[in-house]
């Protein structure tokens, strides 16, 4: 099993947009400071920030490494951090000669808001509950919230633990309807309408689609939240 070789990249900025030209020595921590090079410009920090483990390096040629023009690629989807593999791209003219599979762990160092104390489920969030803290962040990065205005006055969907990153799954709009709220059901057939009483079966917005449950019937319906009381079920 090949050892991972972790790379602290010195405190350095650089300026423009790769490809830029490689002056290091050592094959591994070039290929280390490329990958963290190519995050801190993505995640918009400076390098000092990134954290880069070798994994398996690429068997890149060590003289193209130090002298060549090289930029770094990622697979499809949406930029991620911690476990993945990346490619080392090398160029001429503009022209991809080669492609070099990289793998890699990647670590960023981000001030992440946090609870202060622990939010229970369907809480207002508010600037008073969060603070910013600095964390190394890696694969869980995909959905965490960098900008806490993104959460103020939204409804908790689980109770957020102090200290805890919070994502984008763990918030959302304060629904206008809360699970077991008592809603007014219109029924519509055929051009005509019935009002029945209902209960929400789930937390909604305006405009979204709600189950609810007639207590007569005992019958589960979804229809359209029309406000805060009332649901428009069409049936034809």
């Amino acid at each position: 099993m090949q050892r991972s070789i972790k790379y602290i990249i010195p405190s350095i900025l650089f300026f423009g947009l790769l490809p830029v030209p490689l002056l290091a020595n050592d094959g591994e921590a070039i290929q280390a400071e490329l990958v963290a090079e190519f995050f801190a410009k993505e995640l918009n920090v400076t390098m000092n920030q990134i954290d880069v483990e070798i994994v398996h390096k690429s068997s890149l040629d060590h003289n193209l490494l130090k002298n060549g023009h090289l930029e770094i690629r990622k697979g499809r989807g949406e930029l991620k951090l911690g476990h993945q593999t990346l490619w080392i791209i090398e160029k001429e003219n503009g022209v991809i000669n080669k492609r070099f599979p990289i793998t890699v762990n990647v670590y960023a160092n981000l001030r992440v808001p946090t609870a202060i104390r622990k939010i229970s489920r369907q809480e207002t969030i508010t600037a008073d509950l969060l603070t910013m803290v600095p964390k190394q962040i890696g694969r869980e990065f995909n959905g965490i919230i960098l900008d806490p205005t993104l959460i103020y006055e939204k409804m908790a969907t689980q109770v957020i633990q102090p200290g805890r990153p919070i994502k984008q799954s763990m918030i959302r709009k304060r629904p206008d309807v809360l699970l077991g709220d008592n809603l007014n059901i219109i029924m519509k057939v055929q051009g005509l309408s019935l009002a029945l009483p209902g209960i929400a079966k789930e937390d909604a917005c305006i405009g979204e689609v709600v189950r609810v449950q007639c207590p007569t019937t005992r019958k589960e319906l979804r229809g359209i939240l029309d406000n805060s009381n009332q649901v428009i079920v069409n049936r034809r």
